[in-house]
């Protein structure tokens, strides 16, 4: 598997989510990130909340996972 490829293993998309969901957490940004919102950061909250550990995560941050957590919604 080259950088460039995509997982779709369920582990890889935990993994990914987990750190976008970090990341943002943080105060960062990444570089999907734009004016109107972050499509990644959405992604990575709705792939958590499809897992026990991703929804202890979401919790931890106060984010609930029966949110409507839409692209463009300030976080």
């Amino acid at each position: 598997m080259t950088g460039t490829d995509e997982s779709d293993r369920p582990v890889d998309r935990f993994e990914s989510a987990r750190n976008t969901v970090l990341q943002h957490h943080d105060g960062r940004s990444c570089f999907h990130c734009g004016d109107g919102g972050c499509g990644q950061y959405a992604w990575a909250v709705e792939e958590l909340g499809r897992h026990p550990g991703g929804r202890q995560l979401l919790h931890r941050f106060g984010l609930s996972t029966d949110e409507s957590i839409e692209e463009g919604q300030p976080r």
